[in-house]
């Protein structure tokens, strides 16, 4: 489908750019047509038994709510020292945070995760987020 029709019908998997599991938003290709998005990013993530954020860090740009539709996720928020964990375990489960929350997690079991971030910021990932101390 190209950029001037009024919709699109496809697969978050599928549609994933470059392994990530976002599948729109900025980083999506304008001639994708209207998976290209700045105001909101949408990530299909799927996640085996132990996989977890390699380092702590914050997107600095949008707020992210994350929703569980299937395992378990333990998410750590970085506010002070000592880490908060919240756990993911219900379908259905969420978690909202802002911008500037330093965070982590890790798949407990294999899970799945809607995750919606917005805006659409272009962000350096080589470079991105505050890792927590």
């Amino acid at each position: 489908m190209g950029n001037k029709e009024p919709y699109y019908c496809g697969n978050a998997a599928a549609d994933q750019i470059g392994g990530s599991g976002w599948f729109v938003g900025q980083f999506v290709p304008s001639e994708l047509g209207l998976r290209h998005q700045a105001d909101v990013e949408v990530k299909w993530g799927m996640h085996r038994d132990g996989d977890k954020r390699s380092r702590p860090w914050a997107n600095g740009n949008g707020t992210t709510i994350a929703v569980l539709i299937r395992g378990t996720l333990r998410v750590s928020l970085y506010a002070a020292h000592t880490p908060d964990t919240i756990t993911l375990a219900r379908e259905g489960d969420y978690i909202i945070y802002g911008p500037e929350v330093v965070h982590s997690w890790e798949a407990v079991g294999d899970t799945l995760v809607l995750s919606i971030r917005f805006p659409s910021v272009e962000v350096d990932r080589t470079r991105e987020g505050v890792v927590a101390v």
